[in-house]
């Protein structure tokens, strides 16, 4: 027998499905079809952390991954860690790249040998001046 779902209902103690004609026209006339396979998702949840130290440090269950991004967005790091215990920590720096170092160039800076030429040739228009004043008022 079928009730109003579909389901078999035996007439009898011990009897099967296949011995149901009723039950086997309703299953040929009513084909159970493979069911539309559900699309995986994967959620991650994203914590803060203040600095790279601290993200190394928070603590993520076995075979789990978490995503840890830096209270001041200059870093993304993923901690995975597997069931065996073994722990991968990759870190992304969203910083800018700091600027190179300028290369030392000694003729740039002044000798202390040449500083005294340098302050007598600075000194000259105004012992000059201090000259010409002089030279007026006396």
């Amino acid at each position: 027998m079928i009730n109003q779902y579909g389901q078999f209902i035996p007439d009898y103690p011990g009897q099967q499905y296949y011995q149901d004609p009723a039950y086997m026209r309703y299953i040929g006339q009513h084909p159970q079809g493979q069911q539309p396979q559900r699309q995986q998702t994967r959620t991650v949840e994203v914590v803060p952390a203040e600095s790279e130290k601290a993200a190394e440090e928070f603590p993520v269950a076995a075979g789990c991954t978490q995503m840890i991004i830096g209270n001041d967005d200059s870093f993304i790091a993923v901690k995975a860690v597997s069931m065996t215990g073994q722990v991968r920590f990759d870190i992304y720096d969203k910083r800018p790249p700091a600027q190179p170092e300028p290369q030392f160039n000694p003729a740039e800076y002044v000798r202390r040998d040449e500083i005294a030429a340098l302050v007598a040739e600075a000194m000259k228009p105004k012992r000059k001046a201090k000259e010409e004043a002089g030279d007026e008022s006396v």
